[in-house]
């Protein structure tokens, strides 16, 4: 029979600590991370009946757009459940030539479409949640 001695149970210890450090950086490395959808929902879209074909097709790109920006402040300035500001962000932006309002001005575009965004910013439907490897809470502290 094999004698146990001191230096093998440390060692012992020590790899079973380690792999109880592994797994826990592991687990708070592994975090769940809230993304918008890239379809913008009906809400966002904003289409009056009033308007014309051409107009639908116009504002429908220049919402799709927004949107977009609005995938782009949603990864790193705002996250859901966050309270957006009464004006829009610098970063919820576009091309206003690229993308012309065909009923209003750019700047009443980016108000109005910035108006859809809050209200629909909270509703869970509108977002997905994923897993994500993160290892920033190392640097963060004790702020989440």
């Amino acid at each position: 029979m094999a004698k146990v001695g001191y230096g093998s149970l440390y060692g012992i210890f020590c790899g079973i600590v380690t792999v109880i450090l592994a797994v826990l950086f592991a687990y708070k490395s592994f975090q769940p991370v809230m993304h918008l959808r890239p379809e913008p929902p009906t809400e966002f879209l904003d289409m009056h009946p009033g308007w014309t074909t051409a107009q639908r097709r116009t504002e429908e790109r220049l919402a799709r757009a927004y949107w977009q920006s609005a995938i782009k402040l949603s990864r790193g300035v705002f996250t859901f459940g966050d309270r957006l500001p009464d004006q829009p962000s610098d970063v919820f932006s576009i091309d206003t030539n690229a993308y012309p309002s065909a009923v209003e001005s750019a700047a009443a575009a980016r108000l109005r479409y910035w108006r859809n965004l809050q209200k629909v910013w909270t509703n869970p439907e509108v977002w997905r949640k994923s897993y994500e490897w993160r290892i920033d809470w190392l640097t963060r502290g004790n702020a989440y």
